[in-house]
């Protein structure tokens, strides 16, 4: 099996790490948190104890992100499920054995476990190399220089060393290997067909092998109502901050560029359904009788202003209108012109999944691939979206979020 000693010591840092967090630098977070920098108090029993407790419990959260496996998304779910069930623990331990809390520390502590477990799980998703074990015949995944896999070729051979087991076969394996498997799943060990860690790997749908089939068990329905919900918390949370901006950039557009501040066009949503999507005006008016264009590179009817709007996303601000009325998400399928979605659908069949969900004004598309401006970067893109439709779920949602984030802050994936 190929060696992956950066990945052994990347390993050996975040567990290093974790515990210096946890029992150095927490308790000191937790001590002026609850006394606001008296630190003679620290000394007095039972604070210690109690600190002690919730670092204790911020060390067990970044040690299971570290050891997680499977995607980021699933990872970073599993961070949030221990941390309310390892910071719950210390509560009920506190209530039972009736000893001396502090609120502020408790919350403090489920906080930090949320973030550091998560900045963890990052770190970790990004710099260690699985070790795959390969079941079935030689598979060209064995060739690739970012993935350390080895062929299994005992079926009673020990697999300890492996992260995760690849079955390459195209049918079940067979009945030698049977036994192999049970002993991977015992372990905790996920079990992958080679076409599903490469869809897990890369995040995008083979679009020739997507089916209605593989949407949610339990449908999209459900996960859509609570979806509704955090859209409208999250308009009212942006928007203080969202109106100056908005105030801001219509007038530089109106000196600058003139009437009409708004850009307007009927875009395809939920399913099929045309509405009317907000935009600033970031372009010159289109000249009578032009052809009809997508946005390219560098295309050069975009204004000095109006690449500074798209490069931080503030072209985008009106389109908090249609999430409010409910047209649009703030997760979801880039919402596509009539024009061009009417086009794709004619060639690409499978384009029309992408309205079983609300567009987004972000999405996993938009963060892992950038704009399209053809029907191949359009393929492209749709098996992303297909890859968001067939596992959307909350955590799914909060590493787009996150990504969204980076990408702002670094002004990439703007035409």
């Amino acid at each position: 099996m190929p060696d992956a000693p950066g990945s052994r010591w990347t390993i050996a840092l975040l567990i290093m790490g974790s515990v210096a967090l946890a029992f150095g630098a927490m308790p000191l977070v937790y001590g002026f948190v609850a006394f606001h920098g008296h630190w003679e108090k620290v000394v007095k029993p039972p604070v210690p104890g109690h600190i002690a407790f919730n670092a204790a419990a911020n060390a067990v959260v970044m040690l299971s992100a570290i050891f997680a496996a499977g995607r980021l998304d699933r990872k970073l779910a599993a961070v949030f499920t221990r941390t309310l069930v390892t910071h719950g623990a210390v509560a009920f331990i506190i209530l039972v054995t009736r000893q001396w809390y502090s609120i502020p520390i408790l919350l403090t502590g489920v906080l930090s476990s949320s973030l550091l477990g998560s900045i963890f799980a990052l770190i970790r998703q990004r710099n260690v190399i699985p070790r795959i074990g390969v079941i079935g015949p030689p598979h060209d995944i064995m060739r690739d220089p970012g993935l350390a896999c080895t062929l299994i070729e005992d079926p009673l051979g020990s697999i300890r060393r492996f992260d995760l087991i690849v079955i390459t076969s195209p049918d079940e394996p067979a009945a030698a290997w049977l036994p192999t498997v049970a002993r991977a799943l015992l372990a905790a060990k996920p079990v992958r067909h080679v076409s599903e860690f490469l869809e897990e790997a890369h995040g995008s749908v083979a679009l020739e092998h997507f089916d209605l089939d593989h949407l949610p068990e339990g449908g999209l329905t459900s996960y859509r109502t609570r979806k509704r919900l955090l859209d409208l918390v999250c308009v009212a949370l942006i928007l203080p901050v969202a109106l100056p901006l908005l105030v801001l950039a219509g007038l530089g557009i109106r000196l600058s560029m003139g009437s009409p501040v708004l850009f307007i066009q009927p875009r395809v949503g939920l399913g099929g359904k045309v509405f009317s999507m907000l935009k600033l005006r970031t372009m010159r008016l289109a000249t009578p009788g032009a052809a009809v264009v997508a946005t390219g590179d560098h295309d050069p009817r975009i204004t000095p202003l109006g690449r500074w709007l798209r490069r931080f996303r503030i072209d985008e601000i009106p389109q908090l209108w249609n999430v409010v009325i409910g047209d649009m998400s703030f997760i979801g399928p880039r919402p596509e012109w009539t024009v061009l979605a009417d086009d794709f659908s004619a060639k690409e069949p499978t384009y029309n999944f992408r309205h079983l969900v609300r567009p987004g004004i972000t999405g996993w598309a938009q963060v892992r691939a950038g704009p399209a401006a053809d029907l191949q970067e359009t393929r492209v893109k749709l098996g992303y979206d297909l890859f968001y439709i067939k596992h959307v779920s909350f955590s799914l949602d909060l590493q787009i979020l996150v990504r969204t984030l980076w990408t702002l802050a670094a002004g990439g994936g703007v035409r």
